[in-house]
């Protein structure tokens, strides 16, 4: 589980970060399904989403290291294996 204060760490702060080292801007509904993904501190979003909240899989690892980087996620096997996407 992530720590209390990476609730602290906001989009803005993942999109720089991963814009500087892997030289794009992850989309909010990218950061948020990582989230689910990686940190499970979020709710699976419903069923209505859509397919472009997905995060791609080419930009997922991005997002991770910047996961890494702010200590929202601990470098264990269990957390940085991709789980399944959620099933719609």
């Amino acid at each position: 589980m992530a720590p209390a204060f990476s609730n602290s760490i906001s989009d803005l702060d993942i999109q720089r970060w991963v814009e500087e080292h892997f030289g794009f801007v992850p989309h909010p509904y990218w950061i948020r399904h990582c989230r689910e993904l990686f940190l499970r501190d979020l709710e699976p979003t419903p069923e209505d989403r859509r397919p472009w909240h997905e995060c791609p899989q080419d930009k997922r690892e991005g997002i991770r290291q910047a996961f890494l980087h702010f200590r929202m996620l601990s470098e264990s096997p269990t957390e940085t294996t991709y789980p399944l996407v959620h099933s719609k």
